[in-house]
């Protein structure tokens, strides 16, 4: 089970804009903005409820570079936070050599530039 407690990546506290396609049989698109992202994988607040254990196909949106980022996860929480939206946090399911070492240098980057604003 998913324990946000115990990261094994460390996180970027990034707000870039995320495009999700839920696994419903009819595609369902969801535009939203993450909360934080990591190599294992992110949170975004949402306004609806999703099933834990649901597969989504996921594109982030850096601003730079600005080609999106393409990937698959699995959703391991979603808890209701106030009247309107639900705390998601969604694993990554395994990344290809290439997406990886492109991910571990953009959270990497994002966490250096997160330090040195709170200096």
């Amino acid at each position: 089970m998913f324990d946000s407690n115990r990261r094994k990546y460390p996180r970027a506290n990034y707000p870039c804009q995320l495009t999700m396609w839920l696994d419903r049989g009819a595609d369902e698109t969801i535009l939203a903005n993450t909360s934080n992202i990591g190599l294992g994988g992110l949170c975004v607040y949402l306004n609806q409820k999703i099933l834990v254990g649901m597969k989504v196909d996921i594109q982030l949106h850096f601003t730079n570079p600005t080609t999106p980022f393409r990937c698959k996860g699995i959703v391991r929480r979603c808890k209701q936070e106030g009247e309107k939206y639900y705390n998601v946090g969604i694993e990554f399911e395994p990344l290809g050599e290439l997406k990886y070492a492109f991910l571990d240098g953009k959270v990497s980057e994002l966490i250096e530039l997160e330090q040195k604003g709170q200096s």
